[in-house]
């Protein structure tokens, strides 16, 4: 039998994009789902729009109050009942056979010790059209959960890549803190969960895109600029400090200097967007 997937969606006026979001979630060849909603107060028809779903799969779990992101992150989470569990933001996309292809390297490589599986992924824009792919730096397959961590780090930015792109194994996300709430690490809670599962396993790395990273110019993130670099440098340090993933002293310096070269490559695309 299938093992259950929890496609957990935190959700706040997401109202412009979460129908085709869940027509993408709905659409997948892998059928054994049950489809988290957890929105956090949303001003807009947000769950007007998801209602008009009539699939037994999908739940509605709104929050009595306001948790802010990384709050319903983990509020999210917290409803996950499947082996496997996906963050998946409310105005993202998945290709029909994405759940089946991370199970896959899940059930197959069960011997492994594999907490993550992720992808390649396209960027597209705010009304759909496709810009590019963003490939993984690196060979596909197993590789050890630390390394994963170091070499993020090396490339200045989360190579592991954004919430709705890897497939968790529930059990293992169950023995971390969860998301980081700390308000000041928000641009990082996705990459700080990540890296606390990985001090339990290892990421295996399906070298093909799955996944449809929408960029919102209008976003708190695309307006970040410079802001998010400083804080992702930040959080880099801590994770030195921490010592839990071996990482040197020239890895983070190295890794901070990469996170300024990423930072003006991305403000670039949106200017140019």
């Amino acid at each position: 039998m299938q093992p259950l997937v929890s496609i957990c969606i935190p959700c706040y006026n997401a109202a412009p994009f979460i129908g085709e979001t869940l027509q993408s979630v709905l659409a997948q060849t892998y059928t054994n789902l049950e489809i988290i909603i957890c929105d956090d107060q949303s001003k807009d028809n947000t769950i007007e729009i998801v209602k008009t779903f009539s699939d037994p799969r999908i739940s509605i779990h709104v929050n009595e109050q306001n948790l802010g992101s990384s709050g319903n992150y983990n509020k999210a989470l917290s409803y996950a009942t499947g082996t496997y569990a996906k963050l998946f933001c409310a105005d993202d996309l998945i290709t029909p056979d994405c759940i089946e292809k991370q199970v896959r390297a899940f059930e197959e490589n069960s011997d492994k010790n594999i907490v993550l599986v992720t992808a390649e992924k396209r960027i597209i824009n705010q009304n759909g059209k496709h810009l590019f792919v963003k490939k993984f730096p690196g060979k596909g397959g197993i590789i050890d959960g630390k390394k994963v961590v170091q070499k993020s780090i090396r490339n200045g930015t989360n190579i592991i890549g954004e919430p709705g792109l890897p497939l968790m194994k529930t059990d293992v996300l169950r023995k971390t803190s969860g998301v980081i709430e700390d308000k000041y690490f928000t641009y990082c809670n996705d990459f700080d969960l990540f890296c606390k599962m990985l001090l339990h396993g290892n990421l295996f790395v399906i070298k093909e895109p799955l996944f449809f990273f929408r960029i919102v110019t209008t976003s708190t993130t695309s307006k970040a600029g410079w802001q998010q670099a400083k804080v992702v440098k930040d959080y880099f340090t801590l994770l030195y400090q921490q010592k839990l993933h071996d990482i040197s002293k020239a890895t983070l310096l190295f890794g901070k200097f990469m996170v300024n070269v990423m930072t003006f490559a991305r403000n670039m695309m949106y200017k140019f967007m």
